[in-house]
């Protein structure tokens, strides 16, 4: 699902910056604070899911004699789990779009290296907050249950 963001942002970026290109308007170029405030926005997702980590982490170590651990909110860890959803789908998107505007720089005939700069760092960003998304989807994830219906 998130191939098709990517590809299909990926296919409006570049259309967009040929498109600019062919009017006499400049291929577009994001700001650094888009870089930093999807790192940001990655940093802050990973430190929502650290208490569903913990939790899931000491309930495979509780044993008979240990009290019984205060589970996690199930509002919140569905909340986090959205959160993480939403963070790869837009994260998808920004890979897409930036990806398909350094296309179009590279085969443009000249190149200013600091928008190359600003729109890789902007990539590297959305994979940062990508990958993040993934891992926090994995932490939300409900344990198996190893007893099944006989």
């Amino acid at each position: 699902m998130i191939t098709l963001w990517v590809v299909a942002s990926a296919l409006v970026g570049f259309g967009y910056s040929q498109w600019a290109v062919n009017n006499g308007l400049e291929i577009p170029i994001s700001a650094i604070a888009l870089s930093l405030s999807t790192a940001l926005i990655g940093i802050i997702l990973f430190v929502m899911a650290v208490p569903i980590w913990k939790y899931k982490r000491n309930l495979v170590k509780v044993s008979d004699n240990r009290p019984k651990l205060l589970p996690v909110n199930p509002f919140y860890a569905v909340r986090v789990l959205t959160l993480a959803k939403a963070a790869a789908i837009t994260s998808g998107m920004f890979i897409g779009w930036h990806g398909g505007v350094v296309i179009k720089q590279l085969t443009a005939p000249v190149v200013v290296q600091e928008s190359m700069t600003s729109n890789i760092t902007a990539i590297i960003a959305a994979v940062f907050l990508l990958v993040v998304a993934f891992v926090v989807e994995q932490i939300c994830k409900l344990p198996s249950d190893k007893t099944k219906d006989v």
